[in-house]
């Protein structure tokens, strides 16, 4: 055998390339999250980053020598605590107090700083499961700290790493070991159908939680465990330079295909395999044949040093992205190179400043094990309390318009308001939510409202709560987002409304009295433009369901008639082409998003909603004492319909009103509440009066 024929070394330090490929892994998610139509799979780099993470910590305790568990269970969480926690914590304060200063108030941000503070003790994945649900919807993409979901998934892992390698890599079991090793596989192999079947019934919880990510961190594990089926495998590739090429071209190809062409609609199963296997094998090259070129390539200088800052680079380059889409936009090449910038030079900097001085910091590696963790502990309350804290007091330093809730928000009662003083409780239902509104000095008779319907109706609560203290009658808003009480479209019926129609339903019937009232409230209307800047797709039609859906609403609502309860139904609100929250201030007017503008003309505004105002005639029609509402006149006086009116904001978002359009629209519901005809009794024989409709403006 020839010199250059002899296999190559395993390494059994520190192995460039294995820095090489982390760059490549953090290189493709900062494109990604730059413009998705750079990379549209480079969402996979955190699979990359999670083989890689697998392999490098089992590769980093091989020589560890421990007396005990204790022992080694200390050593190596102080390791952990020291890579990680200095960086993760400096991100949380800085992009967390910049957040609250520069990040408006709305439903859509107010989990932000929650998910920050959970994301120093590695939970952050649980809030963004329970309130986003989806990687992939917009809401995410406008969290600062959505990115540390793939850190929580880290570090809970690293919370049973010691329990398995410290008897699989640490402690000699002799016969047993194989026993350890087949669990270990076991589990890997468990956790992979953990993610066949999340993915396909709850994807949002595939993609977030350990269960399903414990196989790819277990492979670059399992990968460093069998460093004897490696060698091996590394003699046979040096031996057989043709094959190794092939190999490492194959995994190099996979690598990139998996980085165009992965899609999110099946992730992380199936998505995930192929980057996660060609990761598995480059990682083999680059431990076992660090002179092939697949080794070399991936030790290329520039490399290695973003390698070298990856950890911070992940970390930043989100916060930037994020802060950036809130005020000045990310819709330019200029302003996508500015990000860049300033996301490369705050990675260096967190790394020369914090990572690698603390990390090998003598006073913290002297510490004794209970004054160090105390430490961290105490460091990680402290800045999630000012964090918190600084969420607290968001309307008083936020620099955003929409901290002030007395003109923005809808969902409070202003202070000061005419009338009875109201009790507000929040109750959650079916998903839902149900709020009721009780005034302290109700009249007699105790005539009810109840607003019932999709997220509109919650977005009246300023509206509820102040007919509530004028007309001194209770008011019942139950309510969730994209659940209308009365579908008209086939897109309007979705599973994920079934028990919160349900349960509004029941609720209705079983306290509603002759008297009462009922104002259905939904938007039916077509947006021109999300909150995000989304155009939406246009609406489903389909005549047979349209039919048998209006044919649902006016038995429904003739049976309500029939027990005695008046019925409104809201007719259509306009909608207006940018959100009023995220452009109200001068960090974020010059925004592209922004120049769409914030009025309408009314002509635009009647042809957007004309099936929908047609439809609800049709219903009210059939169903005699059926109202109904139109709010248009107290919104869009005019031939151009505004988003500001006397200098305050209709509008909060597109559609939803603002706590001053909720204001401006309670004498024109007052006056429609009392001009609806008193109902029918189940014990009155009299027909009820004829259905009427307000003339369309």
């Amino acid at each position: 055998m020839t010199a250059g024929e002899r296999p190559a070394r395993a390494a059994v330090g520190h192995i460039d390339a294995i820095g090489g490929l982390r760059a490549l892994a953090v290189l493709s998610v900062v494109l990604f999250h730059l413009d998705a139509a750079w990379l549209p799979g480079g969402f996979v780099g955190v699979d990359v980053f999670f083989v890689i993470s697998g392999f490098v910590v089992a590769h980093s305790v091989i020589g560890a020598r421990a007396a005990s568990f204790r022992g080694y269970f200390l050593w190596f969480y102080r390791r952990r605590f020291l890579r990680i926690l200095p960086a993760i914590f400096v991100y949380v304060l800085a992009i967390g107090i910049l957040g609250v200063l520069f990040i408006p108030t709305a439903e859509v941000s107010r989990f932000i700083e929650i998910t920050g503070a959970a994301s120093l003790f590695g939970a952050s994945n649980f809030v963004l499961l329970w309130k986003s649900g989806d990687y992939f919807a917009a809401a995410t993409e406008f969290n600062t700290f959505t990115h540390t979901w793939s850190l929580a998934v880290e570090e809970q892992y690293y919370l049973i790493f010691p329990l398995f390698s410290y008897f699989l890599l640490i402690r000699a079991l002799g016969p047993r070991r194989g026993l350890a090793v087949a669990l270990m596989w076991a589990a890997c192999i468990a956790s992979l159908a953990c993610a066949v079947v999340l993915t396909a019934r709850a994807p949002a919880a595939a993609f977030y939680m350990l269960p399903a990510r414990f196989w790819e961190l277990g492979l670059g594990f399992l990968l460093r465990y069998h460093d004897g089926a490696a060698h091996r495998a590394g003699a046979t590739l040096a031996r057989h330079r043709a094959v190794e090429s092939l190999v490492a071209g194959a995994a190099v190809l996979a690598l990139g295909y998996a980085f165009v062409a992965t899609s999110p609609r099946a992730f992380p199963y199936p998505g995930a395999l192929l980057p996660c296997a060609a990761t598995a094998v480059l990682l083999l090259l680059a431990w076992q044949r660090g002179d092939g070129w697949a080794a070399r390539l991936l030790s290329w200088r520039l490399l290695t040093a973003i390698g070298l800052i990856s950890y911070s680079l992940y970390l930043w380059h989100w916060g930037v992205i994020v802060l950036m889409r809130w005020t000045v936009g990310l819709d330019t090449i200029a302003l996508k190179a500015i990000a860049g910038a300033a996301m490369l030079l705050l990675a260096i900097l967190s790394y020369r400043l914090v990572e690698r001085p603390l990390r090998y910091s003598g006073l913290l590696n002297r510490l004794p094990p209970l004054r160090f963790f105390a430490a961290y502990g105490v460091a990680g309350a402290l800045i999630g309390a000012v964090v918190l804290g600084a969420m607290v007091a968001k309307p008083r330093v936020g620099l955003a318009a929409s901290n002030d809730a007395a003109i923005w928000s809808p969902y409070v009662a202003r202070p000061g308001a005419s009338g009875c003083a109201v009790r507000q409780e929040a109750v959650t239902v079916a998903g839902g939510t149900r709020v009721t509104l009780t005034p302290a000095c109700p009249l007699a008779s105790e005539a009810r409202l109840f607003i019932i319907g999709d997220s509109h109706a919650g977005a009246y609560i300023r509206l509820a709560a102040t007919i509530a203290a004028q007309d001194r009658r209770p008011v019942t808003v139950m309510t969730k987002g994209g659940c209308k009480l009365l579908p008209i479209l086939p897109d309007d019926v979705t599973p994920a409304c079934t028990a919160f129609d349900a349960a509004a339903v029941g609720a209705l019937q079983q306290a509603m009295r002759p008297g009462d009232t009922l104002l259905v409230s939904a938007y039916y209307t077509p947006r021109e433009r999300d909150i995000w800047g989304d155009v939406p797709a246009p609406a489903r039609r389909d005549a047979a369901v349209e039919a048998q859906l209006r044919a649902d609403a006016i038995a429904r609502l003739r049976r309500w008639r029939a027990a005695g309860l008046a019925v409104v139904l809201e007719g259509p609100k306009p909608t207006m082409p940018t959100a009023a929250f995220r452009c109200a201030d001068w960090f974020n007017r010059s925004s592209a998003y922004c120049a769409h503008g914030d009025r309408v003309d009314r002509a635009t505004v009647l042809r957007r909603s004309a099936f929908a105002r047609a439809a609800l005639a049709r219903i009210a029609a059939a169903v005699p004492g059926v109202r109904l509402w139109d709010p248009l006149p107290g919104l869009c006086a005019g031939a151009v319909c505004p988003a500001y009116l006397d200098g305050k904001p209709l509008y909060f978002d597109t559609d939803h009103l603002s706590g001053a359009g909720n204001e401006r629209l309670v004498p024109l519901l007052r006056r429609e509440l009392a001009a609806t005809p008193t109902p029918p009794t189940p014990n009155d024989s009299r027909p009820a009066p004829p259905a009427a409709t307000r003339p369309q403006e």
